[in-house]
């Protein structure tokens, strides 16, 4: 086991020359102490000191199918013992079919690397398409960190053009002059009036809609009955292209992703994260045959050196072969045990009288230090991420990590034991919040 020392030193060797010291940023108000792990094993990791973790953070929720997963490790090395830096293999066919069988909207793929470049692609394809320039977008919903589409505010109902503000969390210097306001909309989601209000005013000029069809990195917001039917109506009258970003939700909603769910089949899906199940990075733009065309008749450009690289191509197929067995068992095996995490959470705030709730599908829910769920992604607003920060690191430090401030996500190896652990932490974890709240508070 590693001393504190040595772990301090290490950090500060990495700092030297890692910025930060961590691999990703946003523009948050602390520093971000990361712990270097040494091994993992299905629900656990260890940290260089052999402290062990219950891993609810699962690489920002794309380590669905356990860490060690022997099935899914083999795959791997048996293609890379067998073709390793080809451009196609002999596992295309299988992989593309796996995801055209499971998601309405794929009657044909592509595949890339990560989520930011492949929704850029998929904007570009939409603007092909509909000969338009302009998206709209939604607060709080987060597309990756490209200058188009990442921060900002609107401030004018009747034209809500995106701008730059300070303390913008997802604000960035660097950001190319004009490209928030030239190119989207930016306006409030699940109010399916103020998206039809923009349309009859700006449609002929408007590309596509894009939106998370549950806005996870909003707080795990679902959308109101009816809400994405409308969008999907609306999208239609107008000609726009409905991109449905599913890089969370696909593959954590059901291997069907959130279409699915909800029965609404957009023009094209963003998938990342869970579709190559957390070992190695995959993304995919699925849409309609007669929008994708346009990458078969060279109209529109999508290149990239690792874009359907073998060793990502084995992981989707392996993925999709272990979360689609027996009718998709372990989907509802994993929903149970994250359903008894979450009342265990909802249990022992009642008790300290810790306002808390906890919302969202249950394999991408999360936790918020607040007294009735939140309805529209601006209500997350920074005093509850806050709070919620305070109760990420106390759960940290007593054993288990949860993801992105409060983002709950488990994997298929969730055992009742991990549950057992969770139980016997979380309650220390609460009351060390509410102490720190109380005296940031007072």
């Amino acid at each position: 086991a590693a001393s504190d020392v040595y772990k301090r030193q290490y950090h500060e060797r990495v700092k030297k020359l890692l910025p930060g010291g961590v691999h990703y940023n946003f523009n948050l108000p602390w520093e971000e102490s990361p712990i270097h792990y040494q091994r993992a094993k299905d629900s656990r990791v260890w940290d260089m000191d052999g402290k062990e973790y219950l891993d609810l953070y699962a690489r920002f929720g794309a380590m669905i199918v356990g860490h060690g997963n022997k099935e899914y490790n083999d795959s791997l090395k048996e293609v890379m013992d067998r073709v390793l830096s080809v451009s196609h293999c002999d596992l295309d066919a299988e992989a593309l079919e796996a995801i055209h069988q499971y998601v309405p909207s794929a009657e044909m793929i592509r595949f890339g690397l990560s989520g930011t470049e492949i929704v850029q692609n998929a904007i570009r394809i939409a603007r092909a398409y509909t000969g338009r320039n302009r998206f709209v977008r939604f607060n709080n919903h987060y597309h990756g960190n490209a200058d188009n589409i990442m921060g900002g505010h609107s401030t004018d109902p009747e034209n809500p053009v995106p701008m730059d503000y300070r303390g913008d969390t997802k604000g960035t210097e660097g950001r190319a002059v004009g490209i928030l306001e030239d190119q989207s909309y930016l306006i409030e989601w699940n109010d399916a009036e103020l998206l039809e209000e923009l349309l009859k005013a700006h449609g002929e000029e408007i590309a596509a809609v894009i939106m998370e069809p549950v806005c996870v990195n909003g707080g795990s917001i679902m959308p109101k009955p009816g809400y994405l039917q409308k969008v999907r109506s609306l999208c239609d009258t107008y000609g726009i292209v409905l991109i449905f970003d599913e890089i969370i939700t696909g593959f954590r909603m059901g291997i069907g992703g959130a279409q699915t769910v909800f029965g609404v089949t957009p023009d094209l899906t963003t998938l990342a994260k869970a579709i190559a199940g957390g070992g190695v990075p995959v993304a995919a733009i699925a849409g309609k045959k007669e929008i994708m065309q346009l990458l078969t008749e060279k109209r529109v450009i999508h290149a990239g050196t690792f874009n359907g690289y073998p060793l990502g191509t084995a992981a989707v197929k392996a993925t999709i072969d272990i979360l689609s067995r027996d009718h998709g068992a372990a989907y509802e095996y994993m929903k149970a045990q994250a359903g008894k995490i979450h009342e265990t959470l909802r249990k022992i705030a009642q008790a300290e009288k810790f306002p808390l709730v906890v919302q969202g599908p249950e394999l991408c829910g999360a936790y918020h230090c607040c007294e009735k769920e939140l309805e529209k992604p601006s209500e997350y607003i920074s005093d509850i991420q806050i709070k919620d920060v305070i109760l990420n690191a106390a759960l940290q430090r007593n054993g288990i990590l949860v993801s992105s401030i409060s983002r709950i996500y488990p994997n298929i190896t969730l055992s009742d034991q991990d549950v057992e652990w969770f139980e016997e932490r979380a309650g220390a974890a609460i009351r060390e919040a509410k102490e720190l709240i109380d005296e940031l508070y007072a």
